[in-house]
């Protein structure tokens, strides 16, 4: 008899991991507050509500064997009675009240011996004097809770850091308090993509370097394989893996992490389910993440994390003077292209840093995937319609 994956929101990577499972006669489920979410375009089986809604949740575990989580704004106090109860939630949810605070998040590294950068907590009252207390000019102020793509942190100067205390500024606000945490120095961003099996096995994708916009501090791009030594690769993964076995639970976590220019690694974020980083893996690997997380959901073994090519991955978001319908300019050239695979998510209208999709390209060598990658990224354009 086949089970049903109960999933808690309807997004991209819920759609994608419905793909993956597809093949296979998976069945599936997603708790959502609209049936026009991108989850809605392949799978018409869904709970709508609020993924805070107690109700809800327990309605969709009532009707699924295993429950996951697409992202990490959920009812983990709901999960975690759910998993009291005897029902199968994975990753588990004391994994999730870690991860939904980045304050616990530094403090679990702390506790565990894993490497990360230096860091410090502040709440409203106190962040003031803890900034003019911090020992460099230059730090990342992040909120404890509520960020996502990029949101919620801040690259700062003592200077800048008063002026948007004097302004007012709405950035500064967070009644969950924040992170003050040392500037990575001259370092490349890489993620490790780490998968743990029911049993407890485990496996690691190779290290992906990934390039973020300045801007938005979403990822642009990234490249598979890195750029790194096989040493610093080995490095990261043994971290990565370090990093995740402190939660003690199956899951699929990506591991965000900074190399340095003296060599030095160090975890920076870990999401505990399928991620931006892991989207090239559905070309270019033999399992691809999304397959992956539905292994360990149905407790199969898990598969291969070789990479088949070399591989990048680039965002298709909205540009900073379009908002409402859209299209993509220059597709046919793109879809031209041997080795180009686009991945639209079924978002109707755009706006400025909105992830609409994303597109990977293979090749045989990491320069010629670079290569095609700027090309399709000269070409692709998102217009207002």
């Amino acid at each position: 008899m086949s089970k049903t994956i109960g999933v808690l929101g309807g997004g991209q990577l819920g759609k994608m991991l419905f793909e993956a499972g597809s093949p296979n006669n998976v069945n599936y489920i997603f708790l959502e507050n609209t049936s026009e979410c991108p989850a809605a375009l392949v799978c018409k089986n869904q709970v709508h509500g609020n993924l805070q809604d107690n109700t809800k949740i327990n309605e969709l575990a009532q009707i699924a064997d295993v429950l996951t989580y697409e992202i990490e704004h959920v009812n983990v106090q709901a999960l975690a009675n759910l998993e009291k109860e005897g029902k199968l939630v994975l990753p588990r949810p004391s994994v999730l009240s870690i991860i939904q605070d980045k304050g616990l998040q530094k403090e679990y590294y702390a506790n565990n011996g894993v490497a990360t950068l230096d860091f410090a907590l502040a709440t409203i009252k106190n962040l003031s004097d803890k900034v003019a207390a911090w020992p460099e000019d230059r730090f990342v102020l992040k909120h404890r809770k509520g960020g996502y793509d990029g949101k919620g942190v801040q690259l700062l100067t003592k200077e800048k850091f008063a002026a948007l205390l004097a302004a007012q500024d709405n950035s500064l606000n967070s009644e969950h308090g924040y992170v003050i945490e040392k500037l990575a120095n001259k370092a490349i961003e890489v993620s490790v993509i780490v998968a743990v099996a029911q049993d407890g096995s485990t496996s690691t994708y190779p290290p992906c370097e990934m390039v973020f916009d300045p801007r938005s501090n979403l990822m642009d791009y990234l490249i598979a394989p890195s750029s790194l030594s096989e040493e610093t690769n080995a490095a990261c993964e043994s971290l990565a893996l370090q990093a995740v076995k402190g939660f003690d639970s199956a899951g699929l976590f990506a591991v965000e992490l900074f190399v340095e220019a003296n060599g030095g690694v160090y975890v920076n974020e870990i999401a505990p389910r399928p991620h931006n980083s892991g989207h090239h893996t559905i070309e270019s690997s033999y399992t691809s993440q999304y397959e992956q997380l539905n292994r360990i959901l149905l407790g199969q073994p898990l598969g291969s994390t070789a990479l088949v090519k070399p591989a990048a991955t680039c965002n298709i978001v909205g540009p900073q003077d379009v908002n409402g319908a859209y299209e993509l300019a220059n597709l046919d050239k793109v879809l031209s292209i041997e080795g180009v695979y686009i991945h639209m998510y079924g978002k109707t209208t755009t706006s400025p840093d909105r992830k609409l999709g994303h597109f990977t390209v293979l090749a045989d060598t990491r320069e010629a995937v670079v290569e095609k990658m700027e090309k399709v990224k000269r070409l692709l354009e998102v217009v207002g319609v």
